[in-house]
């Protein structure tokens, strides 16, 4: 499982790099397609990519102080696939908690409107 920020670089990898091949990829490019509110820096980067690429979701290349040439593998490539099946599940997930608390309400409404009219009629 990989945290927030990772998963955020990854899916802009997948993004450049969704076909599987080497691209050569500016540091500073990189760095300013992370959303500002995880304040990624270069050491940030390069210890993110490095887990990655231990990991078996990228293949690095090459690298220096500017650029690096990677290439997302296809774990990579399947963890983000599996992470829109996940979300796609919560929002599914989520719905059926809200219509079954919206049904259950109602019913509770009906049932107890019913039972006062009853014991109106019969006492």
């Amino acid at each position: 499982m990989l945290d927030k920020q990772t998963t955020s670089l990854l899916q802009n990898l997948n993004k450049i790099c969704g076909d599987g091949s080497y691209k050569v990829l500016d540091k500073v490019d990189l760095l300013s397609k992370m959303p500002k509110k995880y304040k990624t820096d270069n050491d940030g980067l390069n210890s993110m990519i490095s887990h990655l690429q231990e990991r078996n979701y990228l293949s690095v290349k090459y690298t220096d102080d500017q650029v690096y040439c990677l290439a997302v593998l296809p774990k990579g490539r399947l963890y983000e696939e599996k992470n829109e099946e996940l979300i796609n599940e919560k929002k599914k997930y989520n719905k059926l908690i809200i219509t079954t608390m919206t049904l259950s309400c109602v019913a509770s409404f009906i049932g107890a409107f019913l039972a006062v009219i009853v014991f109106k009629f019969v006492f």
